[in-house]
């Protein structure tokens, strides 16, 4: 959790709840601060707060399962999973894996990896995507709450 914002923090976890409440197993990475020096040359450091974990928890999700599943869609533009799916399809050599590039992006090395099996993320896809807003919060079959998406997240 973004632990320095408690806005970010909120935020968050109303997504983490909203994916919850859609059966989605979620796995939390961990933010650790990391100083750096100042882009603009005034030689002086700062701190900020770095993402750390997701990428390896997704390659061991990604070996891990591989016995549950005969294709695999990897939505990521990070390269940093190459050897991943290397590792994959030298361990499962008949499984099939794709990879969705996220808007803007290119991921040229994934899609080698990939042997060229790719699809791209379009605004539109993004739309159709949204989770309804509000999200009714269910207990014992009934409805006990609203999770209501935070006016500060953009509407496609």
């Amino acid at each position: 959790m973004p632990t320095w914002d408690d806005a970010k923090k909120l935020r968050h976890q109303t997504y983490i709840s909203a994916q919850k409440l859609r059966g989605v197993h979620v796995t939390l990475g961990e933010f650790k601060q990391k100083t750096v020096p100042c882009r603009a040359s005034c030689k002086q450091e700062f701190s900020i707060n770095v993402e750390k974990q997701t990428d390896v928890h997704i390659a061991l999700a990604m070996n891990g399962l591989a016995d549950q599943y005969d294709k695999l869609l990897l939505l990521t533009a990070d390269s940093d999973q190459v050897p991943t799916i290397n590792l994959l399809k030298k361990m499962h050599p008949t499984k099939q894996v794709a990879v969705i590039v996220p808007v803007g992006r290119k991921a040229k090395e994934l899609k080698q990896a990939c042997d060229g099996k790719a699809f791209k993320i379009t605004e539109e896809h993004l739309a159709q995507c949204q989770l309804p807003n509000p999200i009714p919060i269910m207990k014992d079959g009934r409805q006990v709450a609203l999770l209501v998406k935070p006016t500060s997240w953009p509407s496609l």
